[in-house]
């Protein structure tokens, strides 16, 4: 009987809606295809039997752009969660929202900062404790909807306009969920977690799209802003650093 090791573990998930991906990319290892990639339900990908070092693996999906990692195989399991960017042919719905965030004031990013951008969907999650202890990554949260359609592990914004923060949230399950680490500040029960997409900025500015209107909340540097997109292009200005 033949034991095949599991190496590493990658979970692809669409960048646009936040589901996972149900297979079917094309997977270079070391500039080689993938020989019987493995498919778990769930959007998992199983590599196995990888020599210990680092290894290239470009993963090539329809209507995404390419991306390659770096898989480190050796005595302990890589995992890594991918969120693929739209690409060319991708099926963007009917009634989209392009937002463009230019920045204004002496706080203004610079090109290449990151910029988190997320928008209120159906599904809420929000703080069930009303504090949370500052050495643990244990807490509670209340999900109003199905916690599979949230996109953990993933990173949230705390929509506290008094203190705002973002937070990566490791696991979901029940009610109880696990951070990367704990909370750096105390938010009152009830403040709504939202997720978020990193955007980096380009000629002083980010966009982004969306797949109709709502409430965008976007996060920089500590600080917090919020604006509602409409069906089309729009813009936004923040003056980050400029009395936010």
């Amino acid at each position: 009987m033949i034991r095949r090791r599991v190496s590493a573990v990658l979970r692809l998930r669409d960048g646009f809606t936040g589901r996972v991906l149900p297979g079917g990319a094309v997977c270079l290892l070391d500039g080689r295809p993938l020989r019987h990639p493995l498919w778990k339900e769930g959007g998992y990908l199983v590599i196995q039997d990888l020599a210990a070092g680092p290894h290239s693996l470009e993963v090539r999906c329809a209507g995404f752009r390419p991306v390659t990692l770096t898989v480190e195989a050796g005595r302990t399991l890589w995992e890594e969660v991918v969120d693929l960017t739209p690409g060319e042919g991708y099926p963007f719905p009917a009634g989209t929202a392009d937002l463009t965030i230019r920045f204004a004031g002496g706080g203004a990013p610079a090109d290449g900062e990151t910029v988190w951008v997320g928008m209120k969907g159906d599904v809420v999650l929000k703080l069930a404790q009303d504090k949370a202890d500052p050495a643990e990554t244990a807490l509670r949260l209340f999900c109003q909807g199905p916690e599979s359609r949230l996109p953990v592990p993933g990173h949230f914004i705390l929509a506290d306009p008094k203190a705002p923060e973002l937070a990566a949230l490791r696991s979901l399950r029940d009610g109880a969920g696990e951070l990367e680490q704990p909370l750096a500040q105390t938010h009152p029960r009830g403040t709504e977690w939202v997720a978020a997409r990193p955007c980096a900025v380009q000629s002083g500015a980010v966009q982004m799209r969306f797949a109709g209107p709502g409430q965008v909340w976007i996060f920089c540097r500590g600080a917090l802003a919020c604006t509602r997109v409409e069906s089309g292009s729009q813009e936004y200005q923040w003056e980050l650093g400029g009395g936010e």
